[in-house]
């Protein structure tokens, strides 16, 4: 059970040594914005990497009270800093009433304050704490599962104190929180994809026309991708497919493919979106399935609109 005696409250007193009353201004105070950044994190299963509690639009700062949550079955939080911060221990007189990492429960809680009356902005916009993350690997996780994924990390609480004439005030906030999903690791190469025919006659060549996307793994470890193909016609059909899947060592390239079957007497244009798609699979057997990742600058797309016209002459 947490302290009562180090609440909000205690930034408040420990900013001011006299415990000077907390007061409503007479003049508006500016809603500060303070965001998780990166607000997207894509970072590989097993992987690490550090988010940043943002602030701006806030002046005369003095202390700061912050909750975060986050799915300790999906994260694990390994260390919170405030190295580099608006609130660097190293450049400022900080009381740190708070510190805590609660893994057992998603929550980290910080609070401190600047105390002998010195304040500081941020211009224009400055970190009030970084944490390191790990993302739990689902081959050794029990309690991962697809169903958790986007993970979602939350500002559920945040207390800004500004010392403006004198007087201690509550900072009105606006907050922006971050979401985590493994990245994709699979983009389209050369050609994307295409139909074998892209217009074809039944009588011809049947009622079955393959589809393909080249794919690579521009990741660090090997995955497991299919081809996934949504198609919609002129004549109001719709759909998806799905090809067999496979497993991709990083650099290596492949072609995954479906195919897409019709009706006899069909006339009508397709228009097929193809992309290769991951597969992670947990242990309690549930799929994640993620979407290509375009790189541009690479040159890889992350899906293709191509086109199928059919004809049948009987």
């Amino acid at each position: 059970m947490e302290n009562k005696i180090l609440t909000k409250t205690a930034v408040l007193i420990a900013t001011f040594l006299l415990a000077m009353p907390l007061t409503i201004p007479a003049f508006a105070t500016p809603t500060a914005n303070v965001s998780i950044t990166p607000g997207s994190i894509n970072t590989d299963v097993g992987g690490s990497f550090t988010i940043n509690v943002m602030v701006s639009n806030a002046q005369n700062l003095a202390g700061f009270d912050l909750k975060i949550n986050y799915d300790p079955r999906v994260l694990t939080a390994t260390s919170g800093s405030l190295t580099g911060t608006l609130f660097d221990p190293a450049k400022n007189n900080v009381l740190i009433a708070r510190a805590d990492i609660i893994q057992a429960i998603g929550r980290i809680r910080y609070a401190l304050a600047i105390i002998g009356g010195s304040t500081v902005t941020p211009s224009p916009s400055a970190s009030l704490l970084s944490v390191n993350f790990n993302s739990n690997d689902p081959s050794s996780s029990p309690f991962d599962s697809a169903s958790l994924y986007p993970a979602s990390i939350v500002m559920t609480s945040i207390e800004l104190v500004s010392l403006q004439g004198g007087q201690t005030t509550l900072v009105p906030t606006q907050t922006t929180d971050a979401t985590y999903m493994p990245a994709g690791d699979v983009a389209l190469r050369n050609v994307g994809c295409r139909a074998v025919n892209n217009g074809f006659n039944t009588n011809a060549k049947g009622f079955t026309d393959p589809l393909f996307c080249r794919v690579v793994n521009n990741g660090a470890q090997s995955i497991t991708v299919r081809g996934d193909f949504n198609y919609a016609s002129l004549g109001g059909l719709s759909g998806s497919l799905s090809g067999p899947s496979m497993t991709l060592a990083p650099g290596q390239a492949a072609e995954v493919d479906s195919a897409l079957t019709v009706a006899p007497h069909t006339n009508d244009v397709f228009f097929v979106t193809g992309q290769g798609t991951r597969l992670i699979t947990f242990q309690d057997g549930s799929v994640l399935a993620i979407q290509s990742d375009p790189n541009p600058a690479q040159g890889l797309a992350g899906s293709v609109v191509f086109q199928v016209t059919v004809t049948s002459p009987f």
